[in-house]
């Protein structure tokens, strides 16, 4: 037993998570004990794991393999660096014969070099996070790396067996999904900015087997990440890509994050809204005839009403639910959903294998998706950025404060304004579950899963920060730019006067 000397833990929301520097190999060896006894308390037996390029990886990875054979656990392992939607994929392959399997993901997803984690995954491949999941999920775990006298329960027979490397099995597969043939989608040019993270390869491979004519772009892993944090998502991150793309006359820009989870569409102007380009794939996957029973389709707070408006029109149901990874696929399992979004770049699917059905990501699915659409109608592309000139988005703009007090002044005097221009707002799903954060609608009324806009609507969402202190993150979607900067502004006015709010990236 390594006997702990500090209150820190390395467990969030969503998965572990810490800089390299900020646990030595002890307190490592510790997360993964406490994890295994997890894994013992909900009967499984058999691991996978994977890890992804980046720096701080390997070690993490060589403690876990350590610590689980000597546990007695069955080990299964992939050494080279691959994408958390492949390791979900390895993990689903490996469930087919190992029905009590739990999968680790060595990864800190699109966070800066220093950083480094574990995602997790129990059986049958379900992702956990803090209170969700089997006993509480991580919160189980934080339990168990911070009591003492705890002893893992170790056992003989433990062994470990390489993988067989599952790129090409997932291209399949995902090819199978799309209904798609080698080929077919000759005549469209992408730019792939894969932010040189761990999905290049996987990605490239697929989109050339699948004939697509692919101008890459940070293509090569490097745990270095030379040009900053893999996250398309950040502002300006695409712009090389955009460049490119109007250098080539490329169809589409994909940008891919450091663990490949995280897609950003876009064309020779900029990037897509998720929820616009959500809409061709609704099409293909879940369109319903009126007088069917509607498929649900979940969405985060910040994708916007218009978006919602053409997810209804194709007789979907569009369920509001909460930002978490896990919390999201969980959510979606349980609500029968057969896809959702973030507006974050993550897309949501009913991933079928043997007799599992697992709601997850496959990056590669979802692009193959979004692909074939346009294949098959290259006006899509501009259908989407027309929708996409009709409105206006902030992108999200965060303040730190003082301290949480203060940071709580500030945010309710956003409410306020809020409240006093006569919107409506909420903090909960239609379920009750907590949406941690307020949503707010003006011009915007939702009946049973169907949309009306009037002509002045707004959304926003207003939420602290989950892992950071002192920290209130804002989200604005609007008819129109007027319209939404001046909200911004006044919120933006509210936040840095009285309570002296610092922006922050």
């Amino acid at each position: 037993m390594i006997k702990m000397t500090q209150v820190k833990d390395p467990i969030k929301v969503y998965d572990a998570r810490w800089e390299v520097g900020e646990f030595n190999d002890q307190e490592v060896q510790r997360l993964f004990e406490a994890s295994l006894g997890y894994a013992r308390l909900i009967g499984a037996d058999t691991l996978v794991l994977t890890r992804d390029a980046r720096l701080g990886c390997a070690r993490v990875m060589e403690i876990g393999i350590r610590v689980a054979v000597e546990a007695g656990f069955r080990v299964f392992v992939c050494f080279d660096p691959i994408s958390t939607p492949l390791s979900y994929f390895a993990t689903m392959q490996t469930t087919v014969n190992f029905p009590n399997t739990m999968g680790l993901t060595v990864t800190a997803s699109h966070n800066p070099k220093q950083y480094v984690g574990i995602k997790y995954t129990v059986p049958s491949v379900e992702a956990i996070g803090y209170d969700c999941g089997p006993l509480g999920g991580l919160k189980k775990i934080k339990e168990l790396y911070h009591q003492h006298d705890f002893i893992p329960d170790k056992r003989d027979g433990g062994s470990l067996t390489l993988l067989k490397h599952p790129a090409d099995d997932y291209i399949d597969y995902s090819f199978q999904l799309a209904d798609l043939k080698d080929n077919e989608l000759q005549g469209l040019s992408v730019i792939l900015d894969t932010f040189n993270g761990s999905a290049g390869p996987e990605l490239y491979r697929a989109l050339i087997k699948a004939g697509v004519k692919v101008i890459p772009l940070r293509l090569v892993p490097n745990g270095d990440f030379p040009t900053g944090s893999p996250n398309p998502t950040s502002q300006n991150k695409m712009n090389p890509a955009m460049e490119l793309a109007k250098q080539n006359h490329a169809d589409l820009i994909i940008g891919i994050d450091g663990d490949g989870d995280r897609i950003v569409f876009g064309d020779q102007q900029g990037a897509f809204s998720a929820g616009f380009v959500m809409i061709p794939i609704l099409k293909s996957i879940c369109y319903a005839p009126e007088g069917t029973c509607r498929h649900k389709v979940l969405y985060d707070p910040k994708v916007n009403p218009n978006a919602l408006l053409k997810w209804a029109e194709l007789n979907t149901e569009p369920v509001l639910f909460r930002n978490g990874h896990s919390q999201i696929k969980a959510f979606m399992k349980a609500a029968g959903a057969i896809a959702g979004a973030e507006e974050s770049g993550h897309f949501y699917h009913r991933l079928p294998l043997g007799d599992m059905e697992v709601s997850g990501e496959n990056s590669l699915y979802t692009i193959l998706l979004l692909l074939k659409s346009v294949h098959q109608d290259k006006s899509i592309i501009k259908e989407i950025r027309n929708l996409q000139d009709q409105i206006y988005t902030s992108g999200e703009f965060n303040f730190v404060f003082k301290d949480d007090s203060v940071r709580d002044q500030a945010m309710g005097k956003v409410i306020e304004l809020f409240e006093g221009d006569g919107a409506r707002m909420t903090s909960q799903t239609a379920n009750g579950d907590d949406l941690e954060g307020t949503v707010v609608y003006k011009g915007v009324e939702h009946h049973h899963g169907k949309i009306t806009l009037f002509d002045d609507w707004y959304a926003a969402y207003v939420r602290t920060a989950t892992n950071e202190k002192g920290v209130v993150r804002s989200y604005i979607s609007s008819c129109t730019t007027e319209a939404g900067e001046k909200l911004r502004k006044k919120i933006i006015s509210l936040l840095t006067g009285q309570f002296e709010g610092k922006e922050i990236e």
